[in-house]
């Protein structure tokens, strides 16, 4: 896995669609993947956060309309697509 890459794949992701999430693989390696994205995103100046739910890494926007939502629709909306 080319980390940055990754990374800016990510962040441009949830940069226009105000989520992503992406399955990882079980040896990915996910702190290094994490940081990445936070760093690129202090770099552009767009404010996330990134989670890990279960074996996929959810990259969010700060002011994403998902923050606004109930918990299911939230839940539903983090989902990775390859799970729904």
């Amino acid at each position: 896995m080319d980390i940055e890459a990754t990374a800016a794949e990510l962040l441009d992701a949830a940069a226009a669609d105000q989520q992503v999430v992406r399955r990882l693989e079980a040896d990915a390696p996910v702190p290094e993947l994490r940081a990445a994205v936070r760093r690129l995103a202090r770099a552009r100046g767009v404010r996330i956060r990134t989670a890990m739910l279960g074996h996929a890494l959810a990259v969010v926007r700060a002011d994403a309309d998902v923050w606004h939502e109930p918990i299911p629709t939230m839940r539903a909306k983090l989902t990775p697509d390859d799970a729904r």
